[in-house]
């Protein structure tokens, strides 16, 4: 490392604080590499402990964000527990495993490597397909301040529940006429799941079930939004006065969904709407 280096981007302090968490590789723009050091935030600067020449001792020196190209940041153990829980729409279990990760790391969440997104991403599907509308917007403009057209995308859609909660029905409406309806992502999905349900609240059930059949169909990758979009489709049957397909839907929801948080309800429902 060179003198200008050390006095443009090194910061020593004497210890380490609370809140660190060890990467394997850390490369900057430059080229440079760091092995096996342990990082945390301050402010615009990441402060990296690292071994001196010879091993003489360890330093801690702070790298601004911007310099930094790669982190090879440790695969959270919970994130394929996380992705198969998804899969089978089972949102209580996808919520417990995120929690902490999310909570803990969201200091480094725009760190290049990071597994926070990713993680929030799954969370934020889970807590919209719960019905933790408040919740799910937070963590949305959480999400939002990552710059990267993908993450700003799923804010917009997130935070298309926190008007969702309070009942502004037109918000939701306009704020998911600007995501597109076709060919997009799971933002776009997560949209269609918040314009179904303020379009229920309405009570304009060709609507809704337009939204809520737009997930089904057209993006059946955002497994996790499927049990929440089954059951709004069954809500809006039955607001059409079409028990038959509404028990329909139900009825799938408990085949196909049973570890859903919906799947329990949805059974009964099923149940009650065969009955002559």
């Amino acid at each position: 490392m060179t003198p200008r280096f050390h006095i443009a981007f090194l910061i020593f302090v004497s210890l380490l604080l609370p809140g660190t968490l060890r990467a394997e590789d850390i490369t900057t723009t430059d080229g440079q590499t760091y092995t096996n050091s342990t990082m945390r935030r301050s402010g615009e600067l990441i402060m990296i402990k690292v071994t001196m020449e010879g091993g003489s001792g360890s330093m801690e020196m702070g790298l601004p964000i911007s310099r930094i190209a790669k982190v090879a940041f440790a695969e959270p153990p919970e994130l394929a527990k996380a992705i198969a829980a998804t899969a089978k729409g089972n949102a209580s279990e996808v919520l417990s495993l995120t929690r902490d990760y999310v909570s803990r790391q969201g200091d480094l969440k725009d760190v290049p490597g990071s597994w926070w997104p990713e993680m929030a991403r799954l969370r934020l599907m889970a807590l919209a397909a719960s019905g933790q509308d408040r919740e799910c917007a937070e963590l949305a403009r959480q999400i939002g301040a990552i710059r990267s057209p993908y993450c700003e995308s799923l804010a917009r859609a997130g935070t298309l529940f926190a008007p969702l909660a309070s009942s502004e029905v037109e918000a939701v409406i306009i704020g998911a006429k600007a995501i597109p309806r076709l060919g997009g992502d799971q933002s776009s999905a997560l949209a269609q799941l918040a314009l179904g349900r303020g379009l229920l609240q309405k009570k304009d059930f060709a609507g809704a079930l337009r939204a809520f059949l737009t997930v089904k169909v057209f993006y059946p990758s955002a497994a996790m939004l499927q049990p929440a979009a089954l059951t709004g489709a069954a809500e809006a049957y039955v607001g059409l006065k079409d028990e038959k397909r509404a028990a329909q839907n139900y009825a799938d929801i408990a085949r196909d969904w049973p570890d859903s948080p919906q799947a329990p309800s949805a059974k009964k429902k099923a149940e009650g709407l065969a009955k002559p």
